[in-house]
């Protein structure tokens, strides 16, 4: 079918997770620490250009501070497809805002494919499928989400309870019956054990109408505020407007202000290799396939004597007696070192490095 199709790439994420690697200054979706040589935000772009867009579609809005990094990684994009932040005001004030762009650019009928910059995806034609059929609901008046089978009772997703069948597929489309909020480990088991669940990843399709209706309508709010940012983009008056504007946002996420509203969702049952990589202990999932006999992944030259189980980022010689389990992160200025079950705690050294005024460390 004739169609206008935009990718909306939210890369505004501080990736604290994956300290000391992971930077203010260079947060995950800036590194390569997935495939070398591709960052994680330049194979978010591989996945969609040229065969779902051209660059000239491909929009990603960002930290205000991270707009010349993004223009320098994603030479083909034009710089006007590529929106700032002056501070961060969560999820549904970034989509929003891209919503509104995206009317006045290509009109209301286009589709907008929201992609977050730091999820990895290993089965690109399965992934393919799936956005195909969450296109082709998108365009039934659905606001589509693409919903992960979980391999396991996580308890760091949200999740999505499917309701009645919309396409038995492949890939099978249902209408959404509930979001879930991230649950204790007793609850993720009994969701994972009904096979009724997704992991929610926060990929969302729809027309840009359905998406501008639904903020009319659950955040009518934020209408005056997207259409002065908006009218300034591109102005003399951009930077200035967005510094006044933006801080009045509310701050909400879409998650929370629009999908859990919305009356007339679809899931897209979507097995495609996925991962946020929101840990070091993700990290070394999907780089799992690169262990040794002993259960080690590293990137470094390794020496290691009864060492199982252990994750080693380094550019120096690691040498490792005796070791299990543990996480070893070393970078110029700063060394990691944590148990495999506590790597979802990396953020509370970062919290900690910001109490103490350390500054040059995050």
């Amino acid at each position: 079918m004739d169609r206008t199709v935009a990718v909306v790439i939210p890369a505004g994420g501080g990736g604290t997770r994956l300290w000391p690697r992971s930077r203010q200054e260079s947060p995950k979706q800036f590194l390569d620490i997935v495939t070398h040589g591709r960052t994680m935000l330049q194979e978010t772009m591989d996945r969609v250009v040229p065969d779902l867009i051209n660059p000239d579609h491909l929009f990603v809005i960002t930290n205000g501070r991270h707009v010349d990094l993004v223009r320098g990684q994603l030479e083909n994009v034009p710089e006007g497809n590529v929106v700032g932040e002056p501070v961060g005001r969560d999820s549904a004030a970034a989509i929003g805002l891209m919503a509104a762009l995206l009317e006045t650019r290509l009109g209301g009928d286009a589709f907008m494919v929201v992609l977050p910059a730091d999820h990895v995806i290993l089965d690109l034609s399965s992934f393919g499928g799936a956005l195909e059929a969450a296109l082709s609901t998108a365009a039934n008046g659905y606001l589509v989400t693409l919903g992960i089978p979980p391999s396991s009772p996580d308890t760091g997703f949200g999740y999505i309870r499917r309701g009645e069948v919309i396409d038995e597929g492949p890939p099978a489309v249902y209408l959404v019956e509930q979001f879930k909020e991230k649950p204790v480990k007793e609850i993720a088991e009994e969701y994972v054990a009904s096979g009724s669940y997704y992991w929610n990843a926060g990929m969302y399709i729809a027309t840009v109408c359905t998406f501008r209706d639904l903020y009319k309508q659950h955040l009518p709010e934020m209408e005056e505020q997207f259409a002065a940012l908006v009218a300034s983009i591109g102005t003399e008056t951009q930077e200035e407007t967005f510094k006044q504007v933006f801080p009045q946002i509310k701050k909400i996420s879409v998650d929370y202000g629009i999908a859990e509203k919305a009356s007339k969702v679809a899931v897209v049952t979507a097995e495609i290799g996925w991962n946020d990589v929101g840990s070091w202990t993700r990290l070394a999932e999907v780089l799992a396939h690169t262990a040794d006999k002993n259960g080690v992944v590293t990137s470094a030259h390794h020496i290691g004597i009864d060492t199982t189980d252990t994750f080693i980022y380094s550019e120096k010689l690691v040498t490792t007696i005796g070791v299990d389990g543990l996480i070893i992160i070393d970078t110029p200025d700063g060394l990691l070192i944590a148990n495999k079950s506590r790597s979802e705690d990396v953020k509370l050294i970062v919290e900690q490095l910001k109490a103490e005024g350390k500054e040059k460390f995050l």
